[in-house]
């Protein structure tokens, strides 16, 4: 059984005041929040356990879904160092509830319910989406060799690798609990260093430089954004959701 977890623990401080009270994952588009619109997107592809890392202003989330939405199982994991944590952190509390395989996912993004598919269909347990480049500045850029493999992952990387970029990172992955183990040692390192304010993809990439191999999953003409800022708000609204509905319709 493939579990999901959802690092939904942070503010969004560059989104101001959509979240001055509102965890990022509740801002609403057409009156609904992401993280709703994620839930929905696992049960269209048959998940039926998610684990929800939870922080700023929680209790927003926990109100609204409660332990069960639609048949999906909810728990909930507080990290209450939201603050002053990465999502490394938020990631490594969870470490004891995963049972075999997840599908990881961050909660400030707006996508078609076919990233999961092509998570779950591409033969990868290890495994990353790859968004097309969307020219946000803000990308976290992914190269891979002739076998998918990822070769390269960050947003400083070389300027040369940057032009052989076969995307960026989407923000949805899925792990086998074997390479997750493999994480979770070297993120206790970190943190027994005082380093816990970094991202979990920072931590995977490293990772897997030294023990297996993380394959790039194409996201070939997604409907897709990360929301970082009041841009990226109002792409999701006027170009993204519009686009995620035509192909709903055109199913």
């Amino acid at each position: 059984m493939i579990q999901a977890v959802i690092l939904a623990a942070g503010k969004g401080t560059r989104l101001k005041a959509k979240t001055d009270d509102l965890p990022k994952a509740m801002i609403e588009i057409e009156g609904k929040p992401l993280l709703e619109y994620s839930l929905d997107a696992l049960i269209e592809n048959g998940i039926t356990d998610v684990i929800l890392v939870i922080g700023f202003r929680h209790e927003t989330i926990t109100q609204r879904f409660g332990t069960d939405y639609r048949g999906l199982k909810i728990r909930y994991v507080l990290n209450d160092n939201y603050a002053g944590s990465g999502s490394m952190y938020s990631l490594a509390l969870v470490k004891d509830l995963i049972e075999d395989e997840i599908l990881l996912m961050e909660s400030d993004l707006l996508f078609e319910s076919r990233a999961i598919s092509l998570l779950l269909e591409g033969g990868h347990p290890n495994s990353i989406l790859v968004a097309g480049l969307s020219g946000s500045g803000d990308e976290v850029y992914i190269c891979a060799n002739a076998k998918q493999e990822i070769t390269e992952l960050g947003k400083n990387i070389p300027v040369s690798n940057k032009k052989n970029a076969i995307g960026e990172l989407a923000g949805i992955s899925r792990f086998q609990n074997q390479f997750l183990q493999y994480v979770f040692s070297k993120a206790r390192e970190d943190f027994q260093n005082g380093n816990i304010n970094y991202h979990y993809e920072e931590c995977v990439f490293r990772t897997s430089q030294q023990t297996i191999p993380i394959h790039a999953v194409p996201g070939k003409d997604l409907a897709w954004i990360e929301i970082d800022t009041a841009a990226d708000l109002l792409k999701a609204q006027e170009l993204i959701h519009p686009r995620i509905k035509d192909k709903i319709r055109q199913r």
